[in-house]
């Protein structure tokens, strides 16, 4: 169930940060930034792959309160780029 959250989660990212971009703001990660900047339209697939070793990461992970943390963790920037889109309105 956890490895499914974080898929979910890397999802709501990429949908919720599109969103953000389309509506004429920017990416506040630098890292993700550059990526855009150097990839174009193709950092959907950087974003992906990441999220994909993310969760390999976790698959091969012992204990599932670390999981747990993860998945936490990477919901934070979900929930930024919700808050931005409310402010946005």
């Amino acid at each position: 169930m956890l490895l499914v959250s974080a898929l979910l989660m890397g999802y709501s990212d990429l949908i919720t940060t599109n969103e953000i971009l389309q509506r004429g703001m920017g990416e506040l990660n630098p890292i993700m930034r550059f990526t855009q900047e150097w990839m174009g339209e193709w950092w959907l697939i950087a974003k992906l792959g990441l999220t994909y070793l993310v969760m390999w990461m976790l698959w091969h992970g012992k204990s599932e309160r670390q999981m747990a943390y993860v998945v936490a963790f990477i919901a934070t920037p979900v929930y930024n780029n919700l808050i931005i889109l409310a402010g946005s309105n």
